[in-house]
């Protein structure tokens, strides 16, 4: 299929674009009649993956668990979606293709609900009635305002030159909308051609993430080309009036000082709207999960009862150590030969500093036994024999 040859001058924008439609049909469809086409490393690659889940499965009905009446229903419904995906081109077609193509035009029709008549001749003539003013000017030469006293009425103080202005505001217009158009077109174009590999990633865990990326991919594309259509079809409806306003003024001979900066701002002010909008929308296709929302009525009498809750164990808790504390103080204590010495005394220490850190704990007064070896410690000097018996001599 030719896709029509792009060239300068007039009907500029409405071949640019129809070549970028064509391009991203001929993109997704020849690129997956050539990814799928038999034998193929993309058809090889996804055959050998249907096979491998499918002697997977076979295995686990032999020797493994038997799986549950769920898991055998959403298998065959995997093994069934990834040969609709990857083999059947009608199906595709059908059920895809078609969908991503052509449903965003009609769907961006029915919201704005748009005149009849062909979008891309639309903005071919607002793109052709900025050419047109540019050509005309502003009138600075002629000197013959409209209205002597109202706003904009001076040629004094304006935020740019004339062709300048005029200039950056058709620039700024054509970026809008060939970028917007030619980005979401594209994107849905190499999606659709990577249908087949990405339909086997389906089979597996480890390879679904890239099967769910692959899907949002798509749904982006399909909801920013019609969130494209639908503020393009906002953009024409103001630049229109507005247009034909100044060229009626200029063709009557009047002059128009502010014309080239307002053109610029309402330009300017869509071309970065469409990127909002590319930003907005790929947050809306890659939202992850369902946002939940705790009930306020509850929280405030919930979280009061926890804190009850927690409080009464605190003082359960704290009441049973002291006991457990006392008696094993009173146990140790009262006996006076089960153990070694060294045994009570550690026991005592570790006693103690449960004790010291429990704030509730009532002191009691420890007094430590005897330590080892203090009954048989020596009370008088020690004095040799010769030292006594010298003593003695003299």
């Amino acid at each position: 299929m030719p896709c029509p040859t792009t060239y300068t001058g007039d009907g500029f924008l409405v071949r640019i674009l129809g070549q970028i439609d064509c391009q991203a049909q001929l993109l997704g469809s020849y690129g997956w009649l050539s990814l799928s086409e038999p034998g193929s490393l993309t058809s090889t690659i996804t055959t050998g993956l249907l096979t491998l889940f499918i002697a997977l499965f076979g295995l686990r009905l032999l020797f493994g668990p038997t799986p549950g009446t769920r898991d055998i229903v959403f298998d065959v419904l995997k093994i069934g979606l990834v040969l609709t995906l990857a083999l059947s081109w009608p199906a595709f077609r059908t059920l895809i293709y078609d969908v991503v193509f052509l449903a965003p035009a009609d769907i961006a029709g029915r919201i704005v609900a748009t005149a009849d008549g062909n979008f891309a001749e639309r903005l071919q003539a607002i793109d052709g009635a900025i050419v047109k003013l540019s050509e005309l000017g502003t009138g600075r030469a002629t000197g013959a305002l409209i209205d002597e006293a109202g706003t904009g009425a001076s040629f004094r103080g304006i935020a740019m030159q004339d062709e300048s202005a005029l200039g950056w505001s058709r620039l700024f217009w054509l970026t809008g909308v060939i970028g917007s158009v030619a980005f979401f077109r594209l994107a849905a174009g190499l999606l659709l051609a990577l249908t087949p590999l990405a339909a086997g990633l389906l089979l597996f865990d480890a390879t679904r993430g890239l099967f769910a990326g692959w899907m949002r991919g798509l749904v982006l594309a399909l909801v920013g080309s019609i969130g494209a259509s639908v503020l393009l079809t906002v953009e024409i409806a103001v630049l229109t009036p507005w247009l034909e306003d100044a060229l009626r003024v200029r063709t009557l001979g009047y002059a128009i000082p502010s014309a080239p900066t307002e053109l610029m701002a309402m330009t300017l002010s869509f071309a970065l709207a469409q990127l909002g909008f590319v930003w907005l929308l790929g947050k809306v296709a890659f939202m992850r999960g369902w946002i939940s929302m705790p009930r306020i009525a509850e929280t405030g009498t919930s979280r009061q009862h926890h804190s009850e809750w927690i409080s009464s164990r605190s003082t359960a808790s704290g009441s049973t150590m002291i006991q457990n504390n006392s008696s094993q103080q009173t146990e140790i204590l009262s006996a006076g030969s089960g153990g070694s010495e060294r045994t009570q005394i550690r026991a005592l220490a570790v006693s103690s500093r449960d004790r010291n850190t429990n704030g509730e704990a009532t002191s009691v007064p420890l007094v430590p036994r005897e330590r080892l070896g203090d009954s048989w410690r020596r009370a008088t000097p020690r004095a040799s024999r010769l030292a006594q018996s010298r003593s003695d001599r003299r």
